[in-house]
């Protein structure tokens, strides 16, 4: 197929997608007005209001760009649509990594499951190529991580967070995101902030907000502000990480 056919391609299929949008949001309104004749007395609250508008959000990226919602200001499509998949992410790492099952545990073969997501990690990386599919996988290896390091008794994680292999870093974050270590901010932020990996200074990121909720803001040093201020200023504006490092900023008062 062509490019000119590809792009005539695509620009059939958003006028249907447009059209199917528009059917949808009217049936919508003529459902609400039936409603309302058949039962004037039905008293809908605010918050109902406000939670249809959020519900059908993600279906008018295609008619407009932001949404006005009482209560709640202006929704913009793409932000929402990045805080769904941030949310996402979130929620498969909490799942699985819900802290270690009861009884007794190995240390040596709790150590050694480690080691082997951290080479899945690595493994994972090699053979699938960059994109939606590989960073699924990856954040799979990091919940089922969250999981495995709070099994092992002495984890050492500040000598992980200084490895040169990037699975083990990330084995290293995935601790300290279950379970934060306030003095080790430092030297967390020095590392995340020079992480080479995108993945892994993602989730970093992620590590640094909740050790620095666990500290509190008025106890983090003068000089960890602003090296995560200095890390902010090299990140393009719309990126992930950047909008990551603005929220742990804000906890400051920046950002």
């Amino acid at each position: 197929m062509s490019e000119d056919d590809r792009g005539r391609s695509q620009g059939v299929g958003a006028w249907f997608r447009r059209r199917a949008v528009a059917v949808v949001l009217t049936g919508v309104g003529v459902g609400a007005a039936i409603v309302h004749v058949v039962a004037p007395g039905l008293k809908v609250d605010g918050v109902t209001v406000a939670l249809l508008a959020v519900a059908v959000v993600p279906w008018l990226g295609d008619l407009v760009r932001s949404i006005d919602v009482p209560g709640l200001g202006r929704i913009e499509f793409r932000d929402m649509q990045r805080q769904l998949a941030v949310v996402q992410r979130t929620a498969n790492a909490a799942l699985v990594g819900d802290g270690p099952q009861g009884g007794d545990v190995d240390d040596t073969a709790a150590s050694d499951a480690v080691r082997e997501l951290a080479a899945e990690y690595g493994r994972v990386r090699d053979e699938l190529p960059k994109g939606p599919a590989r960073t699924h996988r990856l954040d799979q290896v990091f919940a089922r991580l969250v999981r495995a390091t709070q099994r092992v008794r002495d984890f050492d994680a500040e000598a992980l967070l200084r490895s040169p292999d990037a699975g083990l870093r990330l084995a290293a974050y995935a601790r300290l995101y279950a379970l934060p270590e306030p003095e080790l901010l430092g030297a967390l932020v020095d590392v995340v902030t020079s992480e080479p990996l995108a993945f892994n200074q993602y989730w970093g990121l992620r590590v640094v907000g909740r050790v620095v909720e666990e500290t509190g803001a008025e106890h983090v040093p003068l000089g960890v502000v602003r090296r995560l201020e200095e890390f902010r200023s090299r990140m393009p504006r719309d990126s992930d990480r950047g909008l990551l490092a603005d929220r742990v900023l804000t906890e400051f008062g920046g950002g």
